[in-house]
């Protein structure tokens, strides 16, 4: 379940707002009791495949003079309308299985 929902928690934050890496990994701890954390070795492939895809885009930022820039990621276009389309697709798949855990569909 989690491996299906990366991509689409992760455009979800950056949507919100441009994020870098491990303020990604720490949003998405803080969220759902914790039921959304993952490994920094799970979230990085995934912002490179997302960003290969031309989902996101990344730049470098300056945070503080003596603090190395980190590099932050912003949603595009084409990320907008992957979110969106994800976004469709995960609530009918939750529907579907909530029918099913639920006895069926109902007539």
């Amino acid at each position: 379940m989690k491996r299906g929902g990366t991509k689409l928690a992760i455009l979800q934050l950056i949507r919100e707002q441009d994020r870098y890496g491990y303020e990604i990994v720490s949003k998405l701890g803080e969220h759902g009791g914790g039921e959304l954390a993952l490994a920094e070795g799970n979230v990085y492939p995934a912002l490179h495949g997302l960003e290969r895809d031309g989902a996101i885009a990344a730049y470098w930022r300056e945070v503080e003079p003596g603090v190395p820039p980190r590099k932050y990621y912003r949603i595009t276009r084409e990320g907008i309308a992957l979110h969106d389309s994800m976004v469709r697709a995960w609530a009918a798949y939750t529907k579907a299985v909530n029918q099913l855990l639920n006895g069926g569909a109902k007539k």
